[in-house]
């Protein structure tokens, strides 16, 4: 003998939830997911600095606790940070050099975006001027592929100092 009965039933914070009947009763779930993603990564050089700037959106589900790392390339100093961003932790005894920013963008709601801008130092003559950046949040994502982005410009040719 089948009983009807229901399987499983979950809120979170009006998110997530799903029904099922035992017995092969129709099933109904609306998953808890947000996908955020690195829609652009902009490297450019003026007056002796790079500047990287960042285009995060989410394009379904609300991205709880939004953060994103920018990934600095080796031996610059940061210049200038966006709203929301503090150097990452230092190691190296010289305050001004850092391996990473952190952003907090706090909760986007679905068909969002925001834009970040991160402004070092050059780094040394020879020495690659690639950023990368990672989006992540406290909400799962579909699709985690989209959250990365690297950018690299041309380091000067050593042949070209004056």
């Amino acid at each position: 003998m089948k009983r009807a009965g229901v399987v499983f039933a979950a809120s979170i914070a009006g998110l997530a939830f799903g029904t099922g009947q035992e017995g092969g009763g129709a099933r109904q779930f609306a998953l808890w997911q947000a996908d955020l993603a690195i829609k652009s990564l902009t490297v450019s050089e003026a007056t002796g600095n790079l500047t990287a700037r960042v285009v995060v959106s989410v394009e379904s589900g609300e991205a709880l606790a939004a953060r994103v790392e920018v990934l600095l390339p080796v031996g610059v100093g940061i210049v200038q940070l966006g709203p929301g961003c503090v150097p990452g932790p230092n190691r190296t005894g010289i305050s001004e050099l850092r391996a990473r920013v952190e952003c907090t963008l706090g909760n986007l709601p679905a068909r969002s975006s925001r834009e970040l801008m991160v402004v070092t130092t050059v780094p040394p003559n020879g020495v690659s001027r690639g950023f990368a950046v990672v989006a992540m949040s406290d909400t799962p994502d579909p699709k985690p592929g989209n959250n990365f982005l690297e950018r690299t410009i041309p380091p000067h040719d050593l042949q070209d100092l004056p």
